[in-house]
């Protein structure tokens, strides 16, 4: 039976450590409102781009922009989107494991990019080549740090090092409700196939001509694409975060209840058993006499 004294030093540490994880979550919790406004604000723009695209594709459908021809398959990219730090649940081993499915799934050869520590380490254990790695963005996501990115890929892309890259990361529906995905970045897929949405031709005039527009807007499409994936992964990371850093909390002040009615008892019965002890000492002492 443990003494009083390690179940006091073992409450003293399970206190310290609820402490932490109650900072960790209480600043998870303003990263995600941070994070989260973010991720809800790049959406309207980017749904709107392609909204533009799709009456730019009705406008000249035979276009044959470079991000826009499918080649036969050969080689295709993954860019993994992970975290740089853990103690966020299940999140980087749901979109590594999500990835893994995707990379079984392919009959050509697969390419991984990774942004992200998390990612970067994982495949490097597994002894998998990895083919670029770039650091997460910071917290404020800035746009140069989104450039580097997606131009690399465009590049890799345009110089047919990869015939199809997709992106794996978190998509962020809510705080309990973010989830891995695997989505088609290049080439770029009709705005609206996904959801059968059917462009009217000559909706729209457009100057200078739809050509034109497509080179502009195409790589700028791309960039927002990959701008998305990376708020909207770094908000399911902070709600990752904050959901694990609340269960350990509570896990914690649980484990504080228990130990603090196993202290009372074990004190109890060390009270107990002085007090026995005294009596039976007084007895003797009585019985001499």
């Amino acid at each position: 039976m443990p003494s009083t004294r390690d179940i006091r030093r073992h409450i003293r540490g399970v206190k310290n450590i609820r402490q932490v994880t109650k900072a960790m979550h209480m600043v998870a919790a303003a990263r995600l409102r941070r994070a989260q406004a973010k991720a809800e604000a790049a959406r309207p723009y980017a749904e709107r781009l392609g909204v533009i695209l799709r009456d730019v594709f009705a406008a000249n459908p035979a276009t044959r922009h470079p991000l826009l021809v499918q080649r036969p398959l050969r080689r295709v990219g993954l860019v993994v989107i992970s975290s740089d730090r853990g103690l966020c649940g299940a999140f980087n081993a749901g979109i590594l494991r999500e990835a893994g499915r995707f990379v079984e799934a392919q009959t050509a050869d697969v390419g991984l990019m990774t942004v992200g520590r998390k990612a970067r380490e994982f495949f490097q254990r597994m002894e998998i080549t990895i083919d670029q790695s770039f650091l997460q963005p910071s917290r404020d996501v800035r746009l140069e740090e989104v450039g580097l990115i997606s131009k690399q890929i465009i590049n890799d892309y345009t110089a047919g090092q990869y015939d199809q890259i997709h992106l794996a990361y978190a998509r962020f529906a809510g705080v309990l409700k973010s989830g891995p995905v695997v989505s088609q970045l290049l080439p770029v897929p009709p705005p609206g196939a996904a959801e059968g949405i059917v462009p009217r031709a000559g909706a729209c005039q457009f100057e200078p001509a739809a050509e034109a527009l497509l080179g502009a807007l195409l790589p700028q499409y791309v960039e927002v694409l990959v701008y998305r994936a990376l708020v909207e992964s770094l908000a399911g990371e902070q709600a990752a975060r904050m959901v694990a850093m609340k269960s350990a909390t509570d896990s914690a002040s649980d484990m504080i209840e228990t130990l603090t009615r196993e202290y009372n008892r074990v004190r109890q019965t060390a009270i107990t058993t002085q007090i026995l002890e005294v009596v039976s000492g007084a007895e003797a002492l009585g019985h001499e006499k």
